[in-house]
């Protein structure tokens, strides 16, 4: 089961959205820890210049560490 589904618009530089609903999380806290923790992880992936929209899905807030960075990777 994948954690998180992503859509690539063209672009001519890299932009990340990264979307964390309520689904995932009621709380604000916890969204934002999802977010922080897949933000350092998307810098150190080289992209191609494109628009990303990296949506979480319910479950991404209980990945960490290396489990959380391989399914980004296989992902993108």
């Amino acid at each position: 089961m994948s954690f998180f589904s992503l859509r690539v618009s063209p672009g001519e530089k890299v932009e990340v959205i990264i979307s964390v609903s309520k689904k995932v999380s009621k709380s604000a806290v916890v969204r934002n820890t999802v977010r922080r923790r897949i933000r350092p992880i998307l810098k150190n992936i080289s992209l191609k210049p494109a628009k990303y929209l990296l949506i979480a899905k319910p479950g991404a807030e209980k990945l960490k560490g290396k489990t959380l960075e391989e399914e980004l990777i296989r992902i993108i």
